[in-house]
């Protein structure tokens, strides 16, 4: 997940005449509802094509969340705060903002709906992940109405976003980077929530839960990358160490670092926004940089004295 800047000028569509027709049907009918009532059914001016054509063009043609590739038939609008209930509440839902602009994102199924799906682990071996594939899955995993707060929540067109502590990470608002952390030193390709001086993220951990971040499919797309990316690391050391090894002429020895920063740029481009699974390799390179830069720090001094 990477932070988007979503374009303030929205879809023609949400401000039309249909659009508000809809909006005041589900307030007439919400005027009168009750818990245990079903939420609106009539919503569906969301689904618009310019709305799908800016969501995907606004996210690199990625799910929001995972950053997984949209395929076709397999593209959802999802609203982040859900439109018809709140799990664990007896409440409406956020129905006010199911036509709005600022709580519509791009999804992949797996992330939006609550499917059964096996959830993979940093400490999981290949023959665990293996043992668990041959067994269907039974847990429903997914964010469907999922949406935890850390307040009180809000009330019919309030849109204060902060005041009620979402704890799922809206990749539009803040970067996700600061409450997610990336083992790419584990076999698979696993997210964790960041760890700071208070103990694990809350809403790193609760992002991750509620989005099945670490369901099967998704660690094995993400580990063949992170898997091309450990190859390219190991072969840029193995080169700069011979050459380093042959000579010990400084120039030679800056021309051989010189070449192992541009390997590093090379890796830079599976990083890139518009890349599937932008925010793994990131991390990933950055580590890789900051390797390479106490190595060649280290290896200097070794010259030098």
């Amino acid at each position: 997940m990477i932070f988007v800047r979503r374009s303030a000028e929205e879809p023609d569509s949400l401000s039309s005449a249909a659009t508000v027709q809809q909006q005041q049907r589900a307030a007439n009918y919400y005027a009168t509802w009750s818990p245990g009532d079903a939420g609106f059914g009539g919503f569906d001016r969301y689904k618009q094509n310019d709305i799908k054509v800016e969501l995907k063009r606004t996210f690199h043609q990625k799910c929001a969340y995972c950053e997984k590739k949209l395929e076709k038939g397999f593209f959802e609008v999802e609203h982040y705060r859900p439109k018809s209930a709140a799990l664990g509440d007896p409440y409406p839902g956020y129905w006010w903002l199911a036509l709005k602009w600022n709580n519509l994102l791009p999804t992949c199924p797996g992330c939006n709906k609550g499917l059964r799906q096996h959830i993979v682990t940093a400490e999981m071996s290949v023959s665990e992940v293996e043992g668990i594939q041959a067994a269907a899955p039974t847990t429903v995993h997914g964010k469907a109405v999922q949406f935890p707060v850390g307040g009180p929540r809000l009330l019919a067109n309030d849109d204060n976003h902060d005041a009620e502590i979402p704890f799922i990470i809206d990749p539009t608002r803040m970067d996700p980077c600061l409450e997610l952390h990336w083992r790419n030193d584990a076999t698979y390709s696993v997210l964790e929530p960041s760890v700071g001086n208070g103990g694990p993220s809350m809403r790193g951990s609760e992002t991750i839960r509620c989005l099945a971040l670490n369901r099967i499919e998704l660690v094995q797309a993400r580990t063949a990358k992170l898997s091309f990316l450990k190859a390219t690391r190991e072969r840029i050391l193995q080169d700069l160490e011979t050459g380093l090894v042959t000579s010990s002429d400084p120039a030679i020895l800056d021309l051989h670092l010189q070449y192992a920063m541009k390997g590093v740029d090379s890796l830079k481009l599976h990083a890139e926004p518009d890349q599937p699974f932008s925010a793994m390799a990131q991390a990933f390179v950055d580590d890789f940089a900051d390797e390479l830069r106490e190595y060649i720090a280290m290896r200097t001094a070794v010259v030098e004295a």
